[in-house]
């Protein structure tokens, strides 16, 4: 056995040992059209492979280039039961002139509701959506509301966050 192959070997021992302990938010469904593949086990690693066409062809109209390929579909694990559903958010652009956008990741189809309150505590603005597992925007237009300092509340079932917002 050469150098070169058992460099290699090691290499994809250490890259298969390093895969194993990560533990992923996101899960990678493969699904691939190939000509030839395989699987097999070492122990509790399991190594899958696939063999795709030599010769890749090209169709393209000048502006649109279609290849072929494979598609990794990124999946959410299940919530477990009580759990937060939010996975994360961002509002922007903070201070907002025209339209303020909440970007939110869900783990889990979920009713969100939100409410824009002003300083004496009166809510100026309410929307609620049921909103799918993944990422997803609302957009807010606060052109209609006197500038100043609000706050945003972000219910995402059980789940109630508060942010500042400012509208110039």
């Amino acid at each position: 056995m050469n150098v070169l192959t058992r460099t290699g070997i090691c290499l994809f021992t250490l890259l298969g040992v390093g895969i194993t302990g990560a533990k992923a938010q996101l899960v990678l469904n493969r699904q691939v059209v190939a000509t030839s593949g395989g699987s097999g086990t070492v122990g509790t690693l399991r190594m899958q492979y696939t063999i795709g066409e030599p010769v890749i062809t090209l169709i393209t109209d000048g502006h649109l280039l279609l290849t072929q390929g494979f598609q990794q579909p990124e999946e959410l694990p299940p919530a477990p039961p009580g759990a937060n559903l939010l996975k994360g958010y961002i509002i922007f652009p903070n201070p907002a002139s025209t339209n303020l956008k909440i970007q939110m990741d869900l783990l889990a189809p979920s009713y969100v509701q939100i409410e824009l309150i002003n300083t004496a505590g009166q809510t100026m603005y309410t929307e609620q959506q049921s909103m799918g597992a993944g990422r997803n925007t609302m957009v807010i237009s606060v052109n209609r509301f006197a500038a100043g300092i609000y706050s945003l509340r972000l219910k995402v079932g059980p789940t109630i966050f508060y942010e500042k917002v400012i509208i110039q």
